[in-house]
Parts: C-alpha cells; structure tokens; sequence
C-alpha cells in the first residue's frame, strides 16, 4: 500500500487511489463466495429474472434475509467494509474517519454487452444542474471497488472530483450536441486495470463510467463510504439495526457501524431509506 501522504496527494491531484493486493487470494475467494450467494439469491426474487441478470450491478448486500440461516457469511462481508487498509486510507482522505453508506456488487450482464453512461454520481435524482454543484460541495462520497476477479471495467477522468465539467465532458456526460453519453471520445480517460484482490478508490463525484461485457466475468464489490450524511440520499438500514449485531464485532469496527446508525436513525424513524 502507497504511504499515507502519498493517498491523500494522489487523491487530491486525481481523485482516486489503487491498493494492489488489498486481499490475499484466500479472503478474495471467501468474499466473493458470500458476494455470489447473495448474488444468486437476489436474481431468484426477482420478478423478472432475465432484466435483473442483464442489469449491471446489485446493492444492499447487507441486507439481513439474505443471512437468516449463515450468519458468519455476514460477517465476511462487514469484516470486509471495516477492513483496517480501507478505514485507515479514507481517514487520511477524508481528515477523519469515514461514514459507511452501502454497498454494491457489479457483475457482467447474462446476454448485453453494452458501455455504461458517463455520470457523477451526484446527478441522479438532481433537477438541475445548479443542484448537482452544490452538492458535490456539499459532503465527500468514496467508492472502495474490489475486484474478486479481474476487472478493468471502471473508467474514470482524472481530476474531476474538483471542478467542473469543461464543455466537452458537459455535453457527453448530458449528450448535448449530438455527443452520445456513453462515448468512447471523453477527454482524457483513464482506464483502470485490477487484479483480483486490488482496489480502486475513486471520488463518486468525478466524472467516471463502467463497462459491461457479457462474455467476461465481472465480479466487483463496491463498499460507498463518505465524511457525513448525505442530506439528498437515505441509504437503508439493512442488518444495523438487529439487536446484539455490534456485540459481535471488534471495537474499531463496532463504532464504525454505532457512527452508521446514529447518522441516520432519525431519518429512518420517518421512514426514509426504508430497503426494498
């Protein structure tokens, strides 16, 4: 792993970070055995199974009914977003620690190989773009992608997370002026190759994309973390609020998760980010 001054530099100049060998080969195998179940299970309840396998990506692996009967399989998973590497890296990026926000898990489509939209992620749901820029000022979102197989799917424009768009990135990432929002034309992309076990650290409000190649196995989780709650986006509870959860884990990663759930009890008391 780069040294602690040399993240938050690269982070600051680029807007993301690689760890090489993040996992060993044994624990990117167990996690991604978890991942899978619980892949497996979300497509058999899906209402149509097909769509759901052709899509690009899953979220809220946490969710408790997907470990009623294996509860260590869970802890694979919150051992892996309280992984000391991560946690230590984001706190040197963020000047504190991180507030976890959900997870994700890509996967190649069954059958429609296609290129995914150019976006920041803090455009879905914005009903302009004055909202969009306040926003990325707003709070600092991170993506933690850990490839659990080879993966150079993710697509990213360097220095992003600290501007704003210039004409060109604006009208492929809108496709304004004929410019289609998936092109391959964006000014200086940079493509990111990972082996399975690294992760790619990356600002969710830079510009970036992903590529979906139906022949090609992707199998990628995405843990989103950031320094404070969100006001535009709830994320879920999901398994944090199951009695007896925080007696299982160590101190570090207990108070990780406490900060979790007191950031956004309130909001789920009114019924915000309620898992579907």
């Amino acid at each position: 792993m780069r040294a602690a001054a040399t993240i938050r530099e690269q982070w600051e100049a680029d807007g993301f970070v690689l760890m090489p060998r993040l996992f060993d080969a044994a624990r990117t195998r167990e996690l991604r055995a978890v991942c899978d179940d619980v892949l497996a299970a979300w497509l058999k309840e899906s209402s149509v199974t097909f769509d759901a396998a052709n899509s690009t990506n899953m979220a809220f692996l946490t969710e408790p009914r997907y470990f009623n009967e294996r509860p260590a399989a869970l802890r694979v998973l919150l051992d892996a977003i309280t992984n000391e590497k991560i946690l230590d890296a984001l706190a040197d990026i963020l000047g504190g620690e991180p507030l976890f926000h959900n997870t994700q898990y890509f996967f190649n489509p069954a059958t429609e190989t296609r290129a995914g939209d150019w976006h920041r992620d803090q455009q879905f749901e914005a009903p302009d773009e004055e909202t969009e820029r306040a926003r990325m000022h707003s709070c600092v979102g991170v993506h933690v992608h850990i490839a659990l197989a080879p993966d150079d799917n993710l697509e990213v424009v360097p220095g992003t997370h600290r501007r704003w768009d210039t004409p060109e990135e604006r009208r492929i990432r809108k496709g304004l002026d004929g410019r289609a929002k998936n092109s391959d034309a964006m000014p200086g992309a940079r493509r990111l190759a990972l082996a399975a076990g690294d992760a790619a650290v990356f600002s969710a409000w830079g510009i970036h994309r992903g590529r979906y190649d139906a022949p090609t196995t992707r199998r990628t989780f995405d843990i989103v973390y950031g320094d404070q709650p969100c006001a535009w986006n709830t994320p879920p509870p999901t398994c944090f609020l199951q009695p007896g959860l925080p007696d299982q884990l160590d101190e570090r990663p207990r108070r990780f998760f406490r900060s979790f759930v007191e950031a956004y009890r309130d909001r789920w008391a009114r019924g915000e980010g309620v898992s579907w």
